[in-house]
């Protein structure tokens, strides 16, 4: 089974920003994580120490993506297009509140 966990979302991320969304859905997940067993990132800078420690405290393995393979985030990828071709093309949004709303009742 799959389950998209959706997390806070802002204009201009930082490594700080990343890390407390990292303490929050590990705190949202609760016992559930330690059912989990790998995290798997591509290779963004926001992806910093401090947020890779958060999740190999919890027991999960940590999997960076190859550079330069864009195939490999090809399931992520398609799961975006079709919640955006599916959700997003059919309404009106208009601000960023009203599209936080919207994945939150999704």
């Amino acid at each position: 089974m799959w389950e998209i966990l959706h997390r806070g979302v802002t204009a201009y991320p930082t490594g700080a920003w990343t890390v407390q969304q990292a303490r929050n859905l590990a705190m949202d997940l609760r016992e559930r994580i330690a059912g989990l067993r790998f995290l798997i990132h591509d290779r963004d800078p926001l992806f910093t120490v401090a947020f890779r420690e958060i999740f190999t405290t919890e027991g999960l393995r940590i999997i960076t993506t190859l550079p330069r393979t864009p195939r490999m985030n090809a399931i992520c990828e398609r799961v975006i297009s079709t919640l955006r071709r599916e959700l997003l093309d059919r309404i009106l949004i208009l601000s960023e509140c009203r599209l936080a709303w919207c994945f939150a009742n999704t």
